[in-house]
C-alpha cells in the first residue's frame, strides 16, 4: 500500500467540504453531492506519476482566477499540482487535430487512478482558452464544480453560461459539450453510478 501524500489528502478533504456545503440544498445537484459523499474513499494502492501536457501551461493562469468561495479548493489544488497525473485519452479527430493539446484531466480516484475505486471517480479537468470540448456522453452521472473560468455548457441541446463557483450536473448518457472563452477553465469533477469504468464517447 502506498503512503498517502498529504497534498492529495488535503485536496480530497477540500473537495469533500465543497460537496458537503452543496449537499445541504436538496435539489438534483445536492442529491448527487450527498451520494458521492456517502461512497468510501479507497486507500491509495497505486503510485502517482506526475505528468505535464501542453494544456497544463495554463494552470497558473487558472489559479489566479476564480471567486472567493473557490479559493480553498484552488489553494489545495495548487499544492497538489506537482504530483497530479494529467492525461488525455480520446481518439484523434480530423476536425479538431489539436484537441489533445487543449484539454486534459487529472484523476485521483477511479478505476485507473492511484486511489482505485470502481464506485466513483474524482479529479480535475483543465481546458485551454478558446477551446471546444465536443459533444460527448458516458454512462456515469457527472458533477462538475468550476474553480475558475467561464464557459458555455451545452446539455441535451440547451446552452448555459457558467462561471467560477457553479455546479453543473450531467445525467447518465446525456450529451454535453463545453466551449471556453478567453480564459482557461479549471473544474473539479466526480463520476458516479453503476458504470464509472466506460469512458466518454463522442456524440
Amino acid at each position: 500500500m502506498s503512503h498517502p501524500d498529504s497534498r492529495i489528502v488535503d485536496v480530497i478533504l477540500a473537495a469533500r467540504q465543497v460537496l458537503s456545503n452543496r449537499a445541504v440544498i436538496q435539489d438534483a445537484v445536492g442529491v448527487e453531492a450527498s451520494l458521492v459523499l456517502e461512497l468510501p474513499i479507497p486507500e491509495p494502492t497505486g503510485t502517482f506519476k506526475p505528468s505535464r501536457l501542453p494544456v497544463t501551461a495554463f494552470i497558473s493562469q487558472a489559479l489566479e482566477n476564480g471567486v472567493p468561495e473557490t479559493q480553498p479548493l484552488r489553494d489545495a489544488f495548487a499544492k497538489a499540482v506537482p504530483v497530479l497525473p494529467w492525461k488525455y485519452n480520446y481518439e484523434p479527430r480530423a476536425d479538431l487535430p489539436d484537441l489533445g493539446l487543449r484539454m486534459a484531466w487529472a484523476e485521483i480516484i477511479g478505476p485507473e487512478a492511484p486511489y482505485v475505486s470502481n464506485q466513483f471517480c474524482f479529479g480535475f479537468t483543465l481546458i485551454a482558452p478558446e477551446s471546444l470540448y465536443p459533444a460527448h456522453f458516458h454512462p456515469a452521472t457527472e458533477l462538475y464544480y468550476v474553480l475558475s473560468g467561464t464557459a458555455q455548457w451545452v446539455l441535451s441541446g440547451t446552452k448555459t453560461r457558467y462561471q467560477s463557483g457553479s455546479f453543473i450536473l450531467h445525467p447518465s448518457n446525456a450529451v454535453h459539450a463545453m466551449q471556453t472563452s478567453d480564459e482557461p477553465l479549471l473544474a473539479m469533477y466526480t463520476w458516479s453510478g453503476e458504470d464509472v469504468v466506460t469512458l466518454s464517447k463522442y456524440a
